[in-house]
């Protein structure tokens, strides 16, 4: 807008104002006027004076008459009314307490649970991402669905012919957060979640510094100084936010590293990631192994587009790439492995297992507001039968259909702001869970707030809802004041058209249907719930705690430290086994049911690979004798580790059943011989010795419940390496009982020791089944929140259909019909009602399974148990509510 518009627009304004000003004047004259000329002729008739001027004021309308005039002249007469019919529409409601609750409470959980979800949809999918420019941002992921790989990270030669795409303007690396030991500035130790990166990675992704710098080009190579970044949650939850923590020089893994700078909140990805610190830091960076093999893979890629160049060009141009790159390198990538690359944008990316189910919790919390609303209108048409002649009286006097319904809107829109309210506080009540759940399927959950666009969004939902209830009832017309004014109109009670009842009638269908959506739904993930509690997992999950013991110095230094290290565990695992309440207690590399173990390719002896066959693979495990029993993983044949079975002995493995059949076959594993092979083999500590197969032990599901069971290689914990260890301790009783106990007698073996990750099995198995079981939870909740809202809406319509029928069901009695006969045309109606909702609410469950398949395990879409069940529950409890 230009100054001189501006200019212009005030002007305008002040005339306005001069005008009016000059209005109100000359109506005052104009009053004054016409005041002394109707005194004077009131005197002259005899009057005294002050009753010739009282006379005079009542005969002109007095100061209302003027204020009439000016509000005619100002245009605000239409806002005084309403405020008028807001206060009456506020004392009648008074008058109707039980209506006014019912309507609010009604439409707060509608509106609340809308808001809670709009809250939830608008921080993980509908808010831009923090970053700059954060819809140019892409993120690479290279899989091999013929491996069962699902997400494969990049080796730098690959990166390097990615980086000659032209679409993309800049690529960054980032190496998975892997636990380092922290030592601050005050001398203490702790575990910290750190990854590797190149110089430009906050460039790329659009990142700036709370406080101090973040890492550039210049942090690059072998000659740069190593040098951390902070990530906000980090500096918050383990400095206290004391950002004199810049320039302080802490050390990771042993190594001297200068913190300079705290990043801006944003979401981790595709990691939790507490320090960022440059390829210097982790010398393993700068190998010749890392930077020529084309195997050695550790690094995610984050790009920015070119200027004008789109994701489809891109994906389209990486493709071509890749494939040239599978064609050169033959012996990096199998061709039984299908390596393949996709593009997507990073926020679709963070959010690729969120979106599904937050979109289905909108579209549930909506079909909640629908409800809520269908019921709130049967309420409305029943409260307004019994206010019909109040309407007929208005429109005799002279209110027209507008001035009626301006009236119901004041009404409406009173209740309706108040249960918007009420949704809001209920939404700030519920933020907390929010995030925790939000925080299950995305990284973006720290994002989720009520802010004013949701507060925004609340106002016009509440507003919209009560502009169309004000239209549900019917107002008074010339039809109406006729027909009152019959002879029979006067003694006539009132009741809804026959229009009005089909959509009164309708509107109860549609509850019920919407409401079968709602159960089929929560029915189907409950029993994929139950479907995923009934797989075993392998292992015995209860009374069994794991608890994680990291190496405190540098891991390349001190995984050779066999003897010391191993002597350090024994004697800590000894201690706890000596405690009352113990059980057992055993050392493992990784504790039961955890994800995430290392795979190692394994060649059986005298049993070849065949050209097209991928290499087998088993996730590494180390074990103590103890752990078998301990950890409830039984063995199957032969046996397991021995005390025998120590570090100048013959090297022996057990393997898990499923790998066992993929090397063996149906042959007896035990006594026969395997090894690691493999492109990996000489990046890992590992030799590639033959190992004899003494045991072969049941299969686990580290990978979760509802993947296929682990292939996992056992090796003694006392032979090759030692990489840290987890103590896994089966306690008689409930392990938070002893678990003080416990971890204060590791302190008093080993002051120094880092303790990390105390979690019992049982939590462990249950982390992986925590996502399912909230979307269930959630589900549930808004269907038995509709369920009840349903059948108070059906119970209510019934009961005004027989109330308003009294005399009719009194005649049919008097000619014969008994009571029985009354109930049964009573619940034939309801009946009715709740055939046709039912019959909708299938053909939309059906459809809305289809939309839930993503999300289910275990049972189909169209499992006739939870439709047969949700339907005869709500045909039960709707014809309980007919009944009442």
């Amino acid at each position: 807008m230009t100054i001189d518009r501006l200019l212009r627009i005030v002007a305008l304004r002040v005339r306005t104002l001069f005008r009016r000003a000059d209005v109100e004047r000359d109506l005052d004259e104009e009053l004054r006027y016409h005041l002394e000329r109707q005194t004077e002729e009131n005197l002259r008739q005899g009057m005294p004076r002050d009753t010739a001027r009282a006379a005079a004021l009542r005969a002109l309308g007095g100061i209302e008459y003027r204020k009439e005039q000016v509000r005619d002249t100002r245009g605000t007469r239409w806002l005084e009314e309403f405020a008028g019919d807001v206060r009456f529409a506020v004392r009648g409601l008074r008058r109707s307490r039980g209506f006014s609750t019912a309507v609010i409470v009604t439409l707060a959980l509608g509106i609340g649970a809308n808001t809670a979800m709009f809250t939830l949809l608008r921080g993980t999918l509908l808010r831009p991402l923090p970053n700059r420019d954060g819809d140019r941002l892409v993120y690479l992921r290279q899989s091999a669905p013929g491996a069962k790989q699902v997400d494969i990270s990049f080796s730098v030669p690959e990166v390097g012919d990615y980086r000659t795409a032209r679409t993309l303007s800049k690529i960054a690396e980032y190496s998975q957060a892997v636990p380092f030991t922290l030592v601050g500035p005050d001398g203490h130790a702790a575990r910290a979640h750190v990854a590797v990166i190149t110089g430009n990675y906050f460039d790329v992704l659009g990142l700036d510094p709370l406080f101090g710098r973040l890492t550039s080009a210049h942090d690059d190579g072998a000659a740069a100084a190593p040098v951390a970044v902070l990530s906000y949650r980090y500096w918050i939850e383990h400095f206290g936010g004391d950002s004199t923590i810049v320039g302080h020089v802490v050390r990771l893994n042993e190594k001297e590293t200068t913190i300079v700078g705290i990043l801006q909140p944003a979401p981790d990805y595709p990691n939790p990631t507490d320090i960022y610190v440059n390829t210097v830091t982790s010398p393993h960076h700068l190998s010749a192994t890392m930077v020529t093999d084309r195997n050695h893979r550790m690094s995610e890629l984050f790009a920015r587009l070119a200027p004008g160049a789109t994701v489809e060009q891109a994906r389209d141009e990486l493709r071509r790439i890749a494939d040239n790159m599978f064609r050169d390198h033959p012996d990096a990538y199998a061709k039984a492995a299908h390596y393949e690359i996709s593009v997507s944008p990073l926020k679709d990316a963070m959010n690729e297992r969120a979106s599904l189910i937050v979109w289905l919790l909108m579209g549930a919390a909506v079909f909640v507001l629908l409800i809520a609303c269908a019921n709130v209108a049967n309420l409305t048409l029943m409260r307004g039968v019994n206010r019909e002649r109040e309407m007929v009286v208005r429109a005799a006097l002279g209110a027209g259909t507008g001035r009626l319904r301006r009236l119901l809107l004041a009404e409406n829109l009173t209740l309706a702001l108040i249960g918007g309210v009420v949704g809001v506080v209920v939404a700030f009540a519920g933020l907390k869970l929010l995030v925790s759940f939000a925080a299950q399927f995305t990284p973006r959950s720290e994002e989720v707030r009520v802010d004013g666009l949701v507060l925004a969004v609340t106002l016009a939902t509440t507003v919209l809802v009560a502009i169309v209830l004000s239209f549900v009832p019917r107002v008074g017309g010339r039809h109406a004041i006729s027909t009152s004014l019959l002879p029979t109109g006067g003694g006539r009670r009132t009741t809804l058209g026959r229009g009005r009842q089909r959509v009164q009638q309708s509107l109860v269908v549609a509850q019920i249907a919407v409401c079968m959506v709602l159960l089929t739904g929560a029915g189907l993930l409950a029993r994929t719930i139950g479907k995923l509690s009934s797989i075993s997992s392998g292992v015995r999950v209860d009374h069994v705690l794991t608890i994680d013991l990291p190496l405190s110095g540098d891991l390349l230094k001190e995984f050779r430290k066999v003897p010391q290290n191993l002597a350090r565990y024994e004697r800590i695992r000894d201690r706890i086994a000596a405690l009352p309440g113990i059980q057992a207690a055993a050392l493992s590399s990784a504790a039961p049911l955890r994800p995430g173990l290392m795979n190692m390719d394994v060649v059986a002896e005298n049993h070849p690979i065949a050209p097209n066959q991928l290499t087998p693979y088993g996730g590494y495990h180390s074990a103590d004798p103890g752990y078998f029993a301990t950890a409830g993983v039984p063995i199957l044949a032969g046996r397991g580790f021995a005390s025998t079975d120590q570090p100048e002995s013959e090297k022996v493995v057990v393997l898990s059943r499923g790998l066992a059949r993929q090397l063996f076959g149906d042959e007896n594993p035990v006594g026969k011989r395997v090894a690691y092979t493999g492109k990996l083999l000489k990046m890992s500590p590992f030799s590639d010795a033959w190992r004899t197969v003494v045991g072969v032990a049941g299969d686990t599901r580290d990978r979760g419940l509802e993947n296929d069971v682990t292939p996992v290689i056992y090796e003694p914990f006392s032979q090759d390496v030692i990489l840290g260890a987890t103590l896994v301790v089966r306690t008689s009783s409930d392990p938070a009982i002893v678990q003080p106990m416990i971890l204060h007698a590791i302190r008093d073996v080993e002051p120094a020791q880092i303790i990390d990750r105390v979690a019992t099995v049982e939590q462990i198995r249950d982390k992986d089944v925590a996502p399912r079981r909230l979307n269930a939870m959630f589900i549930t909740a808004f269907g038995a929140l509709a369920f009840v809202i349903a059948m108070v809406g059906i119970a209510g319509v019934l009961a005004f259909s027989v109330s308003s029928r009294t005399a009719e069901i009194g005649i049919r009695m008097s000619l014969g019909a008994d009571a029985a006969r009354v109930r049964r045309m009573i619940l034939g109606e309801g009946g009715v009602l709740l055939g046709a909702g039912l019959i909708a609410g299938f053909a939309g469950a059906l459809f809305a399974a289809r939309v839930l398949r993503g999300l289910l395990f275990g049972i189909t879409p169209h499992d006739p148990a939870t439709l047969a069940a949700v339907a005869c529950a709500l045909a039960a409890v709707g014809l309980a509510a007919c009944w009442m």
